[in-house]
C-alpha cells in the first residue's frame, strides 16, 4: 500500500468514527458560528468533542485563541524608508516628496533603491525631476567655480599689475 493510500484510508477510518449527526451538527455550528474553522476540522478528526469546541467558542481553536487581521487595516511600512507606518497609502503624510531627494542620491550614485522604490520613482516621473535637478545643480556649481577661478585670476593680475606699477 502506498504513502498516498495509507494516508486517505486512515483519514477517512478518522472521520468515519465520527456520528454522522455529530458531522452534521459540527457543520451547522459551524454555519452558525458557533465553533471556529479550526475547531470544526479538530472535531471531525475525533480530537476534539462538539461540546468542548461550543465552549471554545467561534475565537478559539484547540490551539488557543485564533488570531484574525482586521480586513481594513491597510498599514504598511512608508515607502520613503523611514520606518514609519502609512495607513492609508504608501507614505506617511508629506514624505512622498522624500522620494525626490533619494531618486537624487540614487542618480548621483550616492544610495541604493528597493526594487519597490525605483519602481515608483519610475512611474511618478520623480526620476526624471531628480535627473533634471542633479543636472541643474551640476551646471549651478560649475558656474560657480568658473566665477571663483575668473575672480582669482582677476586678482592675482591686479596684484601683479600694482607689483609691476612699484
Amino acid at each position: 500500500m502506498t504513502q498516498e493510500q495509507n494516508a486517505t484510508q486512515e483519514s477517512t477510518t478518522t472521520e468515519a468514527t465520527i456520528h454522522p449527526m455529530t458531522r452534521k451538527a459540527a457543520d451547522m455550528s459551524l454555519a452558525k458560528k458557533a465553533i471556529s474553522p479550526d475547531s470544526h476540522k479538530a472535531v471531525l478528526a475525533g480530537e476534539l468533542s462538539l461540546e468542548e469546541a461550543r465552549d471554545l467558542g467561534r475565537n478559539a481553536g484547540p490551539e488557543g485563541p485564533a488570531v484574525r487581521a482586521d480586513k481594513n487595516d491597510r498599514s504598511r511600512p512608508c515607502l520613503c524608508g523611514c520606518q514609519g507606518t502609512s495607513k492609508t497609502g504608501k507614505f506617511v503624510a508629506g514624505h512622498d516628496m522624500r522620494m525626490v531627494t533619494l531618486a537624487k542620491a540614487y542618480v548621483r550614485g550616492e544610495a541604493d533603491l528597493t526594487d519597490e522604490q525605483l519602481a515608483y520613482i519610475h512611474e511618478s516621473g520623480k526620476l526624471d525631476r531628480a535627473r533634471a535637478q542633479v543636472e541643474k545643480e551640476d551646471q549651478k556649481r560649475q558656474e560657480r567655480i568658473a566665477k571663483k577661478a575668473e575672480a582669482q585670476r582677476r586678482k592675482e593680475g591686479e596684484s601683479e599689475a600694482k607689483k609691476s606699477d612699484k
